[in-house]
């Protein structure tokens, strides 16, 4: 059988880390794409697939070793990258460099839908395989305040 080189979304159930905090489990989900288990499309370079966060869902701030791209397909999020925060929106394209920390906070009704890109920097794989580290616990609720 050859590898995929094509799959669709409706393929892959949602998931989230099981190391997270139950709170964050429950507002943020991400299928893999690229670079995860099969049916997802076998690469070892890059990891690459969808993420939403929940309408009110907080994701504390973080930071991996690998490079990321974040676009944003609809709804809105405060986003902080380092010490800027500013609202994302639908069109826009975000980077987070290797260990940058970054936070995405959904104030609005509606979930945040993004496309995420992780890549191995100078082929060095072994930041693909460290995970997210949070640096904040989560707010005492849930969710955030939401905005109308």
């Amino acid at each position: 059988m050859h590898p995929a080189f094509r799959i669709h979304v409706n393929q892959f159930e949602w998931e989230s880390a099981n190391t997270y905090p139950e709170a964050l489990q429950k507002v943020v989900h991400w299928k893999m794409l690229v670079g995860g288990a099969p049916p997802a499309i076998q690469q070892t370079d890059v990891l690459m697939g969808v993420l939403d966060l929940e309408a009110g869902g907080y994701y504390p701030l973080h930071f991996h070793p690998a490079p990321e791209i974040y676009f944003i397909l609809s709804g809105t999020a405060e986003w902080t990258v380092g010490d800027e925060t500013f609202t994302a929106e639908p069109g826009m394209a975000i980077y987070h460099a290797s260990n940058g920390p970054h936070r995405m906070v959904n104030r609005g009704t509606v979930p945040l839908k993004s496309i995420w890109f992780w890549w191995a920097p100078n082929g060095e794989r072994s930041v693909l395989q460290v995970g997210v580290e949070l640096l904040e616990d989560m707010p005492n609720s849930q969710s955030v305040d939401r905005q109308p």
